[in-house]
């Protein structure tokens, strides 16, 4: 059997993080989400090969990559010449690399490393459903009275779910569903969906599941609070608290925190689990890092700075004076002395967030900012819940920021 890592995706819905790295690049607890599927897919005992499908232009960046590099005579990048969906995201594979049974994985799910024996355990023919809270915004199964699938259902209208159980991304498909690729027909948004092959497999009787029962173990990363929530269940179910780094004798650590080999912890600062403190991180003096915060390579939360149930990206800097709260700061973003997020409405209500032009209810009503890599802020900034802010975007001192705003823009107030 082989395996197949779809990682041509856009990104679309991600944006502004998508907007300086393939979506796939984006780390989970210091590792990019694609290293994460490949070591699934070669976790796999039956899988001897693996095929990287990369965007346009991003092979020679995957390719570079340690884990691709270390398992190189097993793994192959290849690119999508074009995006024109999963089903011919596939076929481009199986075309090159001979029609076969394929493990496919979705490189922008997450899968709690607890529930990765599921998925060494598939046989061709099965797939894995996710029991989810909102099945509305997924792909949901039709199962027969005696349990079987039967089909699917794309989004259905809430409150008409067949059922509870989401499509994961994650299939060992047989290679006559995969022999069967070349014959469909685009979509009604004009893309050659997989999952249509999957559906007339279903109702055809060729496919079983089985089921991760765990809501939150499972999580389609494909918008930027999805990616946040991912980053907690991650830190309670696979952070290993250690510390390799530098770290004064008044720091408080409290709880599980990983300190990576090059970290600063500097005087009079609290740590509390669970935690993640990357390679060359800098945290300190004066201190409070929270539950659920994670900083990534280089990065740095200074003096008297109050970081809580968040991500900053490699090399971004909250230097002093600042609160960023259930947000994700981009990679070498620089938070001017005194910018804030704000992650709770006045109102107290659930926050929305623009995702490719429609707003979007959260369902959280703790939320900050989400701010692309390279961005900066003056002095006195206040970004209010839910914002985002394009990469390469300066936002004047003093300003409200109560709008996204676009990438490359000079924000003043």
């Amino acid at each position: 059997m082989k395996a197949a890592i779809l990682a041509a995706g856009r990104g679309e819905r991600l944006r502004p993080l998508t907007e300086t790295r393939p979506k796939p690049l984006l780390p989970l607890l210091g590792e990019p989400m694609l290293c994460r599927h490949l070591d699934l897919a070669l976790s796999h005992p039956r899988v001897d090969h693996v095929v990287i499908l990369a965007p346009r232009g991003a092979s020679g960046e995957f390719s570079r990559l340690e884990c691709v590099r270390r398992a190189k005579s097993r793994v192959d990048v290849v690119e999508q010449p074009e995006p024109r969906g999963t089903g011919h995201a596939l076929a481009t594979i199986a075309r090159a690399y001979g029609i076969d049974d394929y493990l496919v994985l979705y490189s922008d799910v997450y899968l709690s490393k607890r529930y990765w024996g599921l998925v060494s355990a598939l046989s061709p023919g099965e797939l894995l459903l996710a029991r989810v809270d909102r099945p509305s915004e997924y792909g949901v199964a039709v199962l027969s009275d005696s349990g079987e699938l039967v089909g699917f259902v794309e989004k259905p209208e809430p409150g008409k779910e067949p059922s509870n159980l989401a499509l994961a991304g994650i299939y060992a498909l047989p290679a006559e569903v995969v022999a069967g690729l070349e014959s469909l027909k685009p979509s009604p948004r004009g893309e050659i969906e997989l999952t249509d092959a999957i559906n007339t497999a279903a109702r055809e009787g060729m496919l079983s599941y089985r089921v991760i029962d765990d809501s939150g173990a499972w999580r389609d990363i494909g918008r930027p609070w999805d990616y946040l929530l991912a980053t907690r269940r991650a830190l309670d179910d696979e952070l290993e608290p250690r510390s390799e780094g530098e770290v004064h004798p008044s720091a408080v650590i409290e709880g599980r925190v990983y300190i990576a080999e090059g970290a600063v912890v500097e005087a009079n600062t609290i740590l509390r689990g669970p935690a993640y403190i990357g390679r060359n991180a800098h945290v300190g003096p004066c201190t409070h890092v929270r539950p659920y915060t994670v900083l990534s390579e280089g990065a740095k939360a200074g003096y008297s700075v109050e970081v809580k149930a968040s991500i900053l990206l490699e090399g971004a800097k909250a230097p002093h004076l600042n609160y960023v709260g259930d947000s994700i700061i981009g990679e070498h973003v620089n938070l001017g002395a005194g910018t804030i997020t704000a992650n709770l409405r006045f109102d107290h209500s659930t926050i929305k967030m623009t995702v490719k032009g429609s707003r979007t209810d959260t369902g959280l009503r703790k939320l900050g900012a989400v701010i692309g890599g390279y961005a900066q802020t003056g002095i006195n900034v206040s970004l209010m819940p839910g914002v985002k802010v394009g990469a390469y975007s300066r936002i004047w001192p003093g300003c409200i920021v109560h709008r996204d705003v676009p990438s490359r823009a000079d924000y003043r107030c």
